[in-house]
């Protein structure tokens, strides 16, 4: 099964958007450079990931390779494309994407144990090395001082997700399940209040790097509590500032500060139904936002649209 891009903040619904399973765990530093990736290498990243939702593997594996080498690097990507590749029997093509999904911090090894698609190369010499590097990369992600609360910090957002994707699934119709979304973010928010009241912002050091990114998750959603945000997003400067933190997703709370408070965003993160099309909302200096994207490791809006919309159509697709 494919991982989706966890939905982060793109989903904006009433108190909400790769993400699916999907920003995903954000890569690991590396010491080289890392390339920058081409406009034409960003849209073969989306189509080929439409294609492989749609099981067309075929026509999805050559663009993976295309995206890949024009310089995009995404461990949920690399995942999807060895998924592809071994369901097309390209076995040691599989291994390689798998390689790089580690490379770039894929660490999900309870998903890529019982993920069927890999079937095919299981049994294949070095499989159980990339699963063993998977392992580690978890129990890298997961170190902390604190594992109790890691551990509630990961089974909320996992929770939030949950009730999301089955907000988006009914095509945001499910009155049972907006319901349900207004008491997790409500519950959340209160929960999480009450933590950084106590600790401080739960950092990597104190959590590990997968619970800081739900900490993080559970704050963009607290919509209801919009001071709360305010709170948080000096923590979060600081945090980003000691190399705690990712630059995205501190564009992202920006934006949904600015936004709830009733003020132009900077990066168009936040979106909004505009004649059955996602656009951004109010926007400061419309011209230049993707020269702030950049600077960020944002796409352009354009892109960010594209992908959008096609999140939406794929979670729509598919049945509850």
């Amino acid at each position: 099964m494919r991982r989706l891009v966890i939905l982060l903040a793109a989903l904006n619904l009433a108190a909400c958007t790769h993400a699916s399973g999907g920003a995903a765990t954000p890569a690991q530093a590396s010491a080289a450079p890392r390339p920058v990736a081409t406009p034409e290498a960003r849209k073969a990243a989306m189509e080929a990931s439409g294609l492989a939702a749609a099981g067309n593997n075929e026509a999805a594996l050559p663009l993976f390779r295309a995206a890949w080498e024009g310089g995009v690097r995404s461990n949920n990507m690399a995942y999807n494309a060895a998924c592809v590749a071994s369901l097309l029997n390209q076995g040691e093509e599989a291994l390689t994407w798998l390689g790089r999904a580690v490379d770039e911090g894929f660490d999900d090894v309870a998903h890529m144990k019982k993920d069927t698609d890999l079937d095919n190369v299981r049994g294949l010499p070095g499989f159980a090395a990339v699963e063993k590097r998977v392992e580690e990369e978890e129990a890298k992600q997961l170190k902390a001082a604190d594992p109790a609360l890691r551990d509630e910090l990961l089974s909320r957002m996992e929770v939030d997700q949950q009730v999301r994707m089955t907000l988006m699934k009914s095509n945001f119709q499910d009155e049972a399940a907006k319901k349900k979304l207004e008491e997790v973010d409500a519950s959340n928010t209160a929960w999480l209040k009450d933590v950084i009241a106590k600790k401080g912002w739960p950092g990597q050091a104190l959590v590990g790097k997968k619970a800081s990114f739900a900490a993080w998750l559970l704050v963009q959603h607290a919509d209801k509590d919009v001071a709360f945000q305010e709170q948080v997003l000096p923590m979060l400067e600081q945090a980003v500032a000691r190399g705690e933190g990712s630059k995205q997703n501190l564009a992202y709370l920006t934006d949904r500060v600015l936004v709830n408070t009733g003020k132009p965003q900077r990066y168009g993160t936040q979106m909004e139904e505009v004649n059955g099309q996602m656009e951004p909302r109010n926007l400061e200096d419309p011209a230049n936002v993707d020269a702030r994207r950049a600077s960020v490791g944002l796409g352009t809006m354009q892109e960010y649209k594209a992908s959008f919309e096609a999140m939406r159509k794929r979670a729509a697709e598919q049945k509850p």
